[in-house]
């Protein structure tokens, strides 16, 4: 695995302000600071105020006033920003608008609909990871235990994630000792990182496990996000049971924006 370096700053352009939503809720999760601009206008002036460059944009081509094209151009015309990264956010793929882009200064372009996993190997490919304290090897290998158990005894296994959304600061270590006390002796409450808990729930389908979050969803302090997802239904090991639920924790969180 690559070693996470620092924190690193994220510039997403585009007019739709769901795509905006998700780009910022899929990227800050991976520990990116991210801010969001909905025409090339108010992205110009973020540059330009901005004291400390941002180590990556992202840009729609269809922009009111003034398209992406004209954006990077601008954008490139500011020489400090000449060997900042840009990556192209658009539904059009065929080749005349590749080709535009890569030479008004774009040096990657993700297609519309994305996924959340597409889009994080794209940045990470252009500005490298982030430092973040998460646990997610660590639930990767719970998982494939509990996984490898559900197999042999031809059984559901339900993954719940829990997310935390709020101004106040919560202890997260604490709230997963409280849970525990609420669940079976066979389920584990696991810490991901400062504002997620994952509950496995072996011998669980899903309605079993939107039972277990309905009963949880009343200890929790504050305002939450959740998602299920079950094995096999929605995976068949544990890296797709994980990728499922991150896509389907940031719909969740994007849909009640």
């Amino acid at each position: 695995m690559e070693e996470r370096e620092n924190k690193k700053n994220i510039l997403v352009v585009d007019d739709s302000v769901l795509i905006r939503l998700m780009a910022k809720n899929i990227l800050e999760a991976e520990g990116y600071n991210v801010e969001a601009a909905a025409t090339a206008e108010e992205a110009i002036l973020k540059v330009k105020n901005r004291e400390e460059l941002f180590d990556l944009v992202i840009v729609d081509i269809n922009l009111p006033n003034q398209n992406g094209f004209e954006f990077i151009r601008k954008l490139k015309s500011e020489e400090k920003y000449r060997g900042i990264p840009v990556m192209i956010l658009s539904a059009d793929a065929t080749a005349p608008s590749i080709r535009q882009a890569v030479e008004a200064g774009a040096v990657e372009y993700l297609i519309k609909p994305f996924k959340a996993a597409e889009l994080v190997k794209r940045v990470v490919k252009l500005i490298g990871y982030v430092k973040e304290e998460d646990h997610y090897p660590e639930l990767k290998e719970l998982l494939k235990k509990e996984i490898n158990r559900a197999k042999r005894g031809n059984e559901n296994l339900s993954l719940v994630l829990a997310q935390y959304n709020g101004e106040i600061k919560i202890e997260i270590l604490k709230i997963a000792d409280q849970l525990k006390n609420k669940l079976r002796d066979i389920d584990t409450v696991f810490e991901v990182d400062k504002n997620t808990l994952a509950l496995i729930l072996p011998v669980t389908g899903a309605d079993g496990a939107a039972v277990v979050r309905k009963k949880i969803k009343s200890e929790l302090p504050g305002k939450w996000y959740f998602c299920i997802c079950t094995y096999p239904d929605n995976g068949k090991n544990e890296e797709e049971i994980i990728n499922f639920a991150k896509e389907s924790l940031m719909k969740e969180i994007s849909d009640s924006g």
